[in-house]
């Protein structure tokens, strides 16, 4: 059996490395080196804990309020598009309590174990920087801190060897004595982990690739209906032919789907972020700013700053206004980090969005021998291992049959 992988991010060289593992030849097509879109450029937070659909109750409306901010975390750049406008109508529908804990339980339970995956991975030869300890979420807001503890308990049980604490202001100036004192609380979760997003897709290709998988780099790939009903893929002049096709290809799915005359329900979240220095009296474990919604990541060689997001098509331009808006809200929480004298270069990624904040994983109805998986949100790095594993299964014949519908491709 031979599958033609179409994406080498996160998500695609997952499912490569999964296929392969199950005895599938796989052949890797990007237009791009590997890893070099939005699977590098984000926080690189594996985290349960945090595995929540964004359609969320009082979501868009607050982003609504914000529009007029040009620095928001969350914006809503409207376009003259009618499946723009559907998208929003529908991310509208889900932005209820009973349709987020649903999705809630979706992403805890297709992610239970995904921390096993990334250490079988380690153990299998895939090398990446990777992080162990805590992550703390700080509020400035106690009710907004309240309000998260039912998220974690349902996490706690859904998710093996889960497990948070709060921490109150004086748990706070003992553990970490330089954050603000406009910081009410914080909640801190054991059972996350953090990576270098671009050390994982580089490690994972070149596993991949010692695994004997195909790459062709460089060249864009559509796909063809063959006058059999089957499905080819095309890339420059040259026709590829496979048992099944993944299109794990992110924000640009839909480009790729158009040769078939197929789409899903997608668009691009774009995100900021920054890698500042490393600095004495700097965060040693990940730490995220509930109210400014930023993401902080200490690395090896670097702490990352991740955040924002912004709905307004496939715009991979960085305003400098919008990216300035993660490092706006930092001096709120810190009392001497970071030391922004130099500014720092910020860069972009565009997340692949569902109206209902959960992934499409599964085959195309009117083409079943065409796989989708994309629409992670700001989830890739964390489910990209749970994501390929179910794809490789999917393809094999062996995938159980839960959550098929809720990650189904034409379930909107």
């Amino acid at each position: 059996m031979r599958t033609i992988v179409i994406g080498a991010g996160a998500i695609g060289l997952s499912s490569a490395y999964y296929l392969r593992k199950s005895g599938v030849e796989v052949t890797v097509v990007d237009p791009a080196p590997p890893g070099s879109k939005a699977s590098a450029h984000n926080a690189g937070w594996v985290v349960p804990s945090m595995s929540t659909p964004v359609p969320a109750p009082g979501m868009l409306p607050q982003a609504l309020r914000w529009m007029l901010r040009r620095d928001s975390p969350l914006y809503v750049s409207p376009v003259l598009d009618p499946q723009f406008a559907r998208f929003m109508l529908t991310m509208l529908r889900h932005c209820t309590t009973a349709r987020f804990e649903a999705g809630l339980k979706v992403l805890a339970e297709l992610g239970a174990e995904t921390l096993q995956l990334f250490d079988e991975m380690a153990a299998d030869g895939v090398e990446f920087e990777s992080h162990t300890g805590p992550l703390t979420m700080l509020f400035r807001d106690a009710a907004k801190l309240e309000a998260h503890i039912g998220e974690l308990e349902t996490m706690a049980a859904l998710i093996p060897g889960f497990s948070w604490r709060t921490l109150d202001r004086s748990g706070l100036d003992r553990e970490l004595p330089d954050v603000a004192g406009g910081v009410a609380g914080g909640l801190q979760t054991l059972g996350d982990r953090s990576l270098d997003p671009a050390s994982f897709t580089a490690g994972l290709a070149a596993a991949c690739a010692g695994e004997g998988i195909e790459f062709r780099l460089g060249r864009s790939a559509s796909l063809r209906q063959e006058a059999d009903a089957s499905v080819s893929v095309v890339v420059g002049d040259e026709v590829l032919r496979g048992d099944r096709v993944v299109v794990a290809a992110g924000v640009w799915t839909d480009q790729i789907l158009r040769g078939i005359h197929e789409r899903v329900l997608l668009q691009a979240g774009k995100g900021y972020g920054f890698d500042l220095p490393l600095e004495a009296g700097g965060p040693a474990h990940p730490l995220y700013l509930a109210e400014a919604k930023v993401a902080v990541t200490p690395l090896a060689a670097k702490v990352r700053v991740a955040g924002t997001m912004g709905f307004g098509g496939l715009d991979e331009t960085i305003s400098a206004v919008r990216a300035g808006g993660v490092l706006a809200g930092l001096p709120a929480y810190f009392t001497r980090w970071p030391d922004l004298s130099t500014k720092p270069q910020p860069w972009t990624g565009l997340r692949p969005m569902t109206p209902d904040g959960l992934p499409i994983i599964g085959p195309l109805p009117r083409h079943p021998h065409v796989l989708v998986a994309t629409g992670h949100a700001m989830l890739g790095i964390s489910l990209a291992p749970p994501t390929g594993r179910l794809i490789a299964e999917m393809v094999t014949g062996r995938s159980p049959a839960r959550h098929r519908a809720a990650l189904a491709a034409d379930r909107f």
